[in-house]
Parts: structure tokens; C-alpha cells; sequence
């Protein structure tokens, strides 16, 4: 008991010390500025760390933020703040300087916040007295150290898929890698030009390869993929798509009608309709010199593996060798058939090949004779290869040197065995081949045909890809295709909510027939009632006139009383009956109200109904008109070539556009068009560039290697894009989405544990376009338009989930529910669901019009990082910490397949619309890609070895 009470008097001694502490006035000493009180400079350090903790946009105990003067005047829930020029009656400096309850910062705190010391009470003073003037704020800029981001860090923070599904751009560190899915490799890391020049100690600071200053936190591709956004501190880099362009172009003196290059790509050689050889150095983009054969057309031309000797071939059989160097005659045979193709086989000596007039294809020795003599015996043949319908149009020797591919007007594309003359590969285009080429392996093989198409296949006479008509026109029709089905889906669901409200107004209209029923009985029995008060009323002034003839008659008395209680008694029940009438009435009123409202509310969808049938016809007509148009678009293919790793097939019409595809999944890549007549003429360089002949005999060699450039940087002034002093964005941008459209780009970030930043911007004249206000009280970490592009969807870490709208700013709803940080956030495309991942380890599926939570998916072990629909269905991909990605049904919250492999916490997954490639990356610093129909991986991209590392085994 005594150690009880010695612990108790302990406890009494240090409450009370605590108490004698905190109610001690701090007397303000003078801070001896010998100057004037700024309010950035000494007042804002001074609230940050002793007052900020509980007094934020975020927080804001009391209704009272410290971040700002402003906010300092407007005050709290205590009433103003700060009165300028008068300390004594401001609040923040009574309860900072203790001198008023309640004292701040409280002993003890939270947050371990101490009070003000003498002299910080001094400055605070001084500044109110002073006018309590907000000042200049200051330069962000010259308050940041920057420091390079190691080129070891991995962690992938930040994905985005193009549209087109051919490019991912992947945010490691301050690095931007992007990747060419349909090449399977990495095509470059963006470069900002303006982070180049600076150094620091007498040393680059960034080198080639860096995008921005601070960590990618958030990357995405405009609709088109075109552009690429990403996000940093205070910036918003867009980088544009470069796209194939011609690098020299010359004109031939006539059309052309075969073509050749030599092995390194440094020589090309066109055979003219009139019969003659026109030699070009592609180097220097020179003419060399031009080959003729007198009387004699010659229609086949090929390189000999020296670099140094040309062939030609002609309609009188004979095969001529020449110097490139200055077109000279060297060596003449004949052969008994005319030329159509010719082809060499390195060997010592060379080997000729040429596709003869009589279908058939004859090895020749390399001719050596100057002339030919009349009275020689004619040549012959080292083998004769038999089997094609038609005469090889042209012929290219494999690299392994024992092989050669044929195309045929037969419709066939083959590979012949030299030694043996056997058939290693046949396919049949069912119609005249007009071009052929195989990869550098001899693995990948494709030909194109008249019948308006074109194919590629694999060794082992495996079809893999058939491209046709125009991508672009095809693009049209899937996208249209999608907004039929949207458009279905929203009709259905107006004509679910209109048939819904039809039956809610059948009830009500029945509550209103109830209610004039119940009032009717009411008034009935009101009038009985009435009548009966009457009655007793009568009863009790005849019992009272007769008990005042004998007053002391007990019996009267006992009547009279007996009387009294029976008017009450009936009184009561008038009176309840009169609420029955009042109340039957309201009900009548309220029923006929509510049938009044929800017929506006019907009518309003019917409305809707009406618009969602007419948008759904009007699609539908669209859709049919670009079938049409899309269906009357192939055209004879000319021209065919593969990249020598064989991934890219270019492919060449009658539509004068050059198409280039993916050559195994034929997804279409990029359409551009040359200058002139038809192509006719396609081939790849080792290098990659690509080399176009036209029949009007325009040559043009393009780049078509993919790379994105800087072209704007939002957020700071354009003269100086590295000064983010004056940047609209108070921190990290940490969410990016454009909007369907492409004109517009919206970004989410703010300060933490401050404010939810998102802002609108104007992709014309790349400014703010809109701010939308106290969106969020944290950093918004997701965002993304709605697929009409009318509304956003944002989710933050004050928990919630909210919609704005886009044209007037205003918000729109708040959906509630999350206990932890909002990760991820997603629109359906029909608008009829939201979607939100969360810290809590859970997704939320919503109704969009209601805010109602349809269903929670709680399947994951850790935060669930990011959240998608694909494409148009109810169908999600997910992504999370436990190392995870998912697939789920939003209807039913079924869990129908996951992708696996990842080693670490997984930021991002994004997913193509048809579901058939995903795409993943996270803390290890791998993309993944996967299949997403089957998870089986495609392709992944590790992140590189570190500069001390690289190239070690």
C-alpha cells in the first residue's frame, strides 16, 4: 500500500511539473536581425519543425493550417491566427509563447515537438508586429543540391505500354529504357540534350543515357504513340516518336525493273526497262557507272561475294561479269536459255546461278572467257535444279552458302539444296510470286504474291504471320468494333435503369393508390369519431345540468364524472383520428412526390436510352462504312524483305505505301509512303536501314530504326527547363494519363501529407489548362480518363478514390472505403465501374453512378500496386507487392490466371486489349513479358550489368 501511494504522490509530482512547465509564459528575446522579418527565411523553419506535424492541409488539428500567410490569417476554428501588427491579440503567438490555453506544441506530443525558444518567440512576434508580411518565396532552384542517380540502381518505378503494343518504356533510376517488343530488344535510352553540358568538378555530371535529374516516377504514351510522357521533380519531359524518314533519295533515268545490292550494302544495281544496268555507291549516294549489252536486254543483275564484280544476265542467254569500279567488261558466257534471276555462291571460284527462261535453275561455272568463240562448245551446267511451274523471277543464296531461296511465278517461294539439288522448303502463295526473302540464318523465309498479301514462315514450313490490306484502316475497324460493344453495353444498361425506374414508379404509384386508401379510412373514421365526441359531449351537459338540480346526488355525481371521461376518451380518439388524416395526407403528398421525382427520373432515361440507342446506330454505321473501306483496301503486294535477325517483315503495294510488321505475330508496326510510282523493290541492310525502288525508278534509303526525342518539357519556363523554381507542379509527378483524344495530358502528384496535386494540361501550348482545387489532402498516386474522355478517375493517400470532371474542373463523386493508401485506380470502358487497388492489400470494384462498393477482391498478400481494365470487357490486371500479377473477373472477382517469375515487389503491369501480351516490372528491374493468354514468358529485359560489371561473365 505505502508503494502504491509513494507511486502515486511520483506520478502527482511529474503531472504537475509537466503542467507548471507547459504553462510557463516563454518571454521573446530580441533575435537581432538587423532587419526586416521574412517570413520564409525565419518564421517558416520555426512552424515546420515545431508546429507543421499537426497543422497541414492534410491534418489541420483545430481547422488551422501553419503552411502559408494566408492560411495564418484566415485562421481556424479559434477564429483568426495572426492580426497584423498586433501580437498580443494574435492566437499562434498567445499559445506558441504559452501564454494562453491551450499551449503549443502540447508537452507531451506525438511527434516529439518542442516549445519555442526565447528568441524563436521573439522573431514571431517581431514578424506580426512588423505586418506579418508573406514575402518573396523562394527559389526552388538554387535550394537543390542535385545528384546523380547511380547507373547501378534497377528498381523499375515506372511502365507504360504504347497503344500499338509494340514499345515499352520501363523508368530506372533517372533513366528512361525503351524496348521494341516486336525486335525483342532494347532500342535506346532517352537522352535530355539540356542535362549534357553540366558538370561538377570539372566532370560531366549526367551523362548520355539520362532523362531527367530526379527518379521516373511515371510514364505514358499518348493514344497514338507518338508521344511519351514522363514525370519527375516538378517536370513533365514529352518525348516525341521519330518517325521513318528517307536518309538520300535519287532518281533513276527510267523505271526500273530488278534491283540488287551487295552483301555489305555499300552498292546497288537497277535493271531499267530499257534493257540497261545502272550501278549506285550507296555510301556517297553517287552514280557509278552504267552497264549495256548492245542488242541484248538484260533483265537479272547480282553481286559476286569479291565486292568488287558485278553479273548481268539477259533475254539471249549470256552472263556477263563487269568491274564495279568503272563498269568494264572482265568475262562473257552463253548459256542456252534466257536469263531471268541470277545469284552467286561464293566458293573458289565463284559459282553462278541463274534461273533460266525454261523454268529451270543451272549452276554454272564462274565464267572466264573475254569472248565467245563460234566454234566452242557451249558451257555446261554444273547441276540443274527442276521442279518450278514458271521461271524463277529471283534468287538469293542463303549465308551458309549451300542453299538458295527461289521465288516463282508459280505461286511458290523455295529453298534448293546446291549440292544435291533437293527441295529443303516449299510454300505455294496461290498466285504469281512477286518477291521473296529469307533472314540471314535461313531460319525465317517470306514471300509475297498478286492475290494481295503476304507471309511469313519458319524453316520447318511453319506459318506464322499473313498480312494484307491497310493497318491503319484495320486499327479503325477494331477501335470501332470496341466502341460498338461500349456502346451496346451502355445502351443495355440505360434500358436496365429505365426498365428498373418503370417498375419503382408501378410501386410507388401503388403507395400512393395505399396512401388516398388509408385516407379515405381516415376521413371515415374521423367522422365517427367526431360524432361520437358529439355524442358524449350531449351526454356530459345533460349529466351536468342534472347534477345542478341535486347537486348532492351521489348517483348524479358518479354520471357526471362517468360523462367527463367518456368526452375525453372520445376527444383522445378524435384527435388520433385527426393525426390519421394529417399523416394519410403527408403520405399522399410524399407518395405523390416520390412518383412525381422518379417520373423525372425516368424521363431523364429515356433520354439517356434514347441518346445510347441513337450513339449505338451511329457506331454501327460507322463500323459497317470502315468494314467496307478497310475490306477493299488490300492491293497486289510488290515487294518483300526481313531484317537479318529476321523480326521485321516490309512489305510493299500497289498503294505506294511501304508497310513494315511484326514478322512472326504480323502485327502492324509503322506505314509510311515514297515519293513516285508503286515500289517495287525491297531490302534490308545489315544495319537496318531499308532501301526502296519505284518503279518510276525513285531509290530512297530510309531509317527505320525507332527512337523517341525531347521535344517540350512542361512545368518550367521553356528558355530554361532545368529552373523548376517557377513550375506550376509542387513536387513529384507521380501519375500521367492522356487523354483519348491526345490534346491533353493530366498529372497527379502534390506534397505529402499536404496536398493532392492534379493538373490539366493543354498538349497545343503545353500549359496548365485547368488546376483542379483541394482534390486530394495527399499525393495523388494514380490517374486516368474515363473513355469518352469527359471525366477522371484519381486515387490518393488520404484513402480515397474521387471523380472530376474534365470540362468545368468541378468534382463529382468520392468513393470511400480503402484503409490504406489508394494505389491504383481505373475506369471500364462503358463508365459503369470503378476500379482501385490499395495498400490495404485489396481491390474495390464501384458503381461509378452511385459510389457503392460492388465488390472487394482481397486475394493479394501485400499492397496491390497498380490496376487496369483491358481493353473494353469487365476483366482486370493487377499487380503487387507479393510478387505478383493477376488477371480477375470484376463480375465475380474470379482469380482466372497469374503471371509468374517475378523476384521482388512488382510496381506496375499493364495489359493489351485482347489479352494477348502483358507486360511487368518491379523492384528486381526486369520487364517481363509474357503471354498473357497462357503466361508463358516472351521476352524479358534485364536491367544492365552496372558500368564496373559489364561485360563480365
Amino acid at each position: 500500500m505505502r508503494r502504491q501511494l509513494l507511486w502515486i504522490v511520483a506520478l502527482l509530482v511529474v503531472v504537475t511539473a509537466v503542467k507548471t512547465q507547459a504553462e510557463e509564459a516563454i518571454q521573446p528575446a530580441d533575435p537581432a536581425l538587423g532587419r526586416e522579418v521574412d517570413f520564409y527565411r525565419d518564421v517558416y523553419p520555426i512552424l515546420e519543425a515545431k508546429c507543421l506535424a499537426c497543422h497541414n492541409a492534410a491534418v489541420k488539428e483545430g481547422d488551422l493550417i501553419l503552411e502559408s500567410v494566408e492560411a495564418l490569417l484566415k485562421g481556424g476554428a479559434s477564429g483568426e491566427a495572426v492580426i497584423p501588427g498586433k501580437p498580443d491579440e494574435s492566437y499562434v503567438y498567445l499559445v506558441a509563447s504559452r501564454r494562453d490555453e491551450p499551449v503549443m506544441p502540447p508537452l507531451p506530443n506525438k511527434v516529439q515537438a518542442k516549445p519555442l525558444t526565447s528568441r524563436e518567440v521573439g522573431i514571431l512576434k517581431l514578424w506580426i508586429e512588423q505586418g506579418a508580411k508573406a514575402g518573396e518565396r523562394p527559389e526552388v532552384a538554387g535550394s537543390l543540391n542535385w545528384q546523380p542517380v547511380p547507373e547501378s540502381f534497377k528498381a523499375v518505378y515506372s511502365l507504360a505500354l504504347s497503344g500499338d503494343r509494340r514499345f515499352v518504356a520501363a523508368g530506372r533510376g533517372n533513366r528512361i529504357f525503351v524496348y521494341d517488343l516486336a525486335a525483342g530488344s532494347e532500342i535506346g535510352r532517352l537522352t535530355d540534350p539540356a542535362l549534357l553540358p553540366i558538370q561538377r568538378d570539372g566532370k560531366p555530371l549526367y551523362g548520355p543515357g539520362v532523362a531527367q535529374r530526379d527518379f521516373v516516377h511515371s510514364l505514358a504514351f499518348s493514344p497514338d504513340g507518338k508521344l511519351l510522357a514522363s514525370g519527375g521533380y516538378r517536370t513533365i519531359r514529352l518525348w516525341e516518336r521519330q518517325m521513318p524518314q528517307a536518309v538520300s533519295q535519287w532518281k533513276l533515268e527510267g523505271a526500273a525493273k530488278s534491283v540488287a545490292v551487295n552483301k555489305d550494302g555499300t552498292w546497288a544495281g537497277t535493271v531499267l526497262e530499257s534493257g540497261k544496268v545502272q550501278l549506285w555507291n550507296l555510301v556517297n549516294g553517287q552514280s557509278g557507272p552504267a552497264l549495256e549489252v548492245g542488242e541484248a536486254v538484260i533483265d537479272a543483275l547480282a553481286f559476286a561475294p569479291d565486292g568488287e564484280t558485278v553479273l548481268t544476265g539477259s533475254n539471249d542467254g549470256t552472263i556477263r561479269t563487269w568491274k564495279i569500279a568503272d563498269g568494264q567488261a572482265v568475262a562473257i558466257m552463253k548459256t542456252p536459255q534466257p536469263i531471268a534471276s541470277l545469284a552467286v555462291r561464293p566458293a573458289d571460284p565463284p559459282v553462278v546461278i541463274a534461273g533460266h527462261g525454261d523454268n529451270v535453275i543451272r549452276l554454272w561455272a564462274w565464267p572466264t572467257l573475254a569472248t565467245i568463240e563460234a566454234e566452242a562448245e557451249p558451257p555446261k551446267p554444273i547441276r540443274e535444279i527442276g521442279g518450278l511451274g514458271k521461271p524463277a523471277i529471283s534468287l538469293k543464296v542463303l549465308d551458309a552458302g549451300n542453299e538458295v531461296l527461289s521465288a516463282s511465278q508459280d505461286g511458290t517461294v523455295r529453298i534448293w539444296n546446291l549440292d544435291n539439288g533437293s527441295q529443303a522448303f516449299s510454300q505455294n502463295l496461290g498466285a504469281p510470286v512477286t518477291g521473296a526473302a529469307v533472314s540471314s540464318d535461313g531460319q525465317w523465309i517470306a514471300g509475297s504474291a498478286e492475290n494481295n498479301m503476304a507471309r511469313t514462315w519458319t524453316r520447318n514450313n511453319q506459318q506464322k504471320a499473313q498480312v494484307t490490306g491497310n493497318p491503319d484502316l484495320a486499327r479503325n475497324v477494331q477501335f470501332l468494333t470496341d466502341e460498338f460493344a461500349v456502346a451496346q453495353a451502355q445502351f443495355k444498361s440505360s434500358e436496365t435503369a429505365v426498365t428498373e425506374t418503370e417498375k419503382d414508379i408501378t410501386q410507388r404509384e401503388e403507395s400512393v393508390k395505399k396512401a388516398k386508401e388509408q385516407k379515405e379510412a381516415a376521413d371515415k373514421a374521423l367522422v365517427e369519431a367526431e360524432k361520437k365526441l358529439t355524442e358524449e359531449q350531449t351526454k356530459a351537459k345533460d349529466a351536468e345540468t342534472k347534477l345542478a338540480e341535486k347537486p348532492d346526488d351521489a348517483g348524479l355525481k358518479k354520471a357526471k364524472e362517468d360523462a367527463d371521461k367518456a368526452v375525453t376518451t372520445a376527444s383522445d380518439a378524435r384527435d388520433k383520428a385527426k393525426d390519421a388524416v394529417a399523416s394519410a395526407e403527408r403520405g399522399i403528398r410524399l407518395s405523390e412526390e416520390s412518383v412525381t421525382s422518379t417520373k423525372q427520373k425516368l424521363e431523364q432515361q429515356q433520354a439517356a436510352k434514347q441518346a445510347a440507342e441513337v450513339r449505338q446506330k451511329d457506331i454501327e454505321q460507322q463500323l459497317n462504312a470502315a468494314k467496307e473501306t478497310s475490306g477493299k483496301s488490300p492491293v497486289p503486294v510488290r515487294a518483300v524483305a526481313l531484317t537479318a535477325n529476321s523480326q521485321i517483315l516490309a512489305t510493299a503495294g500497289d498503294d505506294k505505301a511501304i508497310q513494315l510488321w511484326d514478322a512472326e505475330t504480323g502485327l502492324a508496326l509503322d506505314r509510311f509512303n515514297q515519293e513516285g510510282d508503286v515500289v517495287t523493290r525491297l531490302e534490308f541492310f545489315e544495319n537496318g536501314s531499308l532501301f526502296s525502288v519505284a518503279k518510276d525508278g525513285t531509290c530512297t534509303v530510309w531509317d527505320v530504326q525507332p527512337s523517341y526525342q525531347l521535344v517540350a518539357t512542361l512545368g518550367p519556363a521553356a528558355d530554361n527547363p532545368l529552373d523548376v523554381s517557377a513550375s506550376p507542379i509542387v513536387d513529384r509527378v507521380l501519375a500521367l494519363a492522356f487523354s483519348p483524344d491526345g490534346t491533353k495530358l493530366v498529372s497527379g502528384g502534390g506534397d505529402p501529407s499536404r496536398s493532392g496535386e492534379v493538373l490539366l494540361w493543354d498538349l497545343a501550348s503545353r500549359n496548365v489548362a485547368r488546376e483542379f482545387k483541394e482534390a486530394h489532402s495527399d499525393t495523388v498516386f494514380d490517374i486516368e480518363f474515363s473513355r469518352d474522355g469527359k471525366h477522371i478517375v484519381t486515387g490518393a493517400a488520404d484513402k480515397f478514390v474521387k471523380v472530376f470532371s474534365v470540362e468545368t474542373g468541378e468534382f463529382v463523386r468520392a468513393y470511400e472505403g480503402h484503409t490504406n493508401h489508394v494505389l491504383g485506380v481505373a475506369f471500364q470502358a462503358d463508365g459503369s465501374s470503378l476500379a482501385s487497388a490499395g495498400a490495404d492489400n485489396a481491390i474495390k470494384i464501384w458503381n461509378t453512378e452511385t459510389g457503392e462498393q460492388r465488390r472487394t477482391i482481397n486475394n493479394y498478400g501485400k499492397q496491390v500496386t497498380s490496376i487496369d481494365f483491358i481493353g473494353v470487357t469487365d476483366k482486370l490486371i493487377s499487380s503487387g507487392g507479393d510478387k505478383t500479377v493477376r488477371y480477375h473477373q470484376a463480375s465475380n472477382g474470379s482469380n482466372y490466371r497469374n503471371f509468374g517469375g517475378c523476384e521482388d515487389f512488382v510496381y506496375q503491369a499493364v495489359s493489351t486489349g485482347d489479352e494477348q501480351v502483358v507486360v511487368a516490372a518491379g523492384e528486381d528491374g526486369v520487364v517481363r513479358v509474357w503471354n498473357g493468354t497462357n503466361a508463358q514468358n516472351i521476352v524479358t529485359f534485364a536491367a544492365p550489368a552496372p558500368p564496373e560489371v559489364a561485360g563480365n561473365p
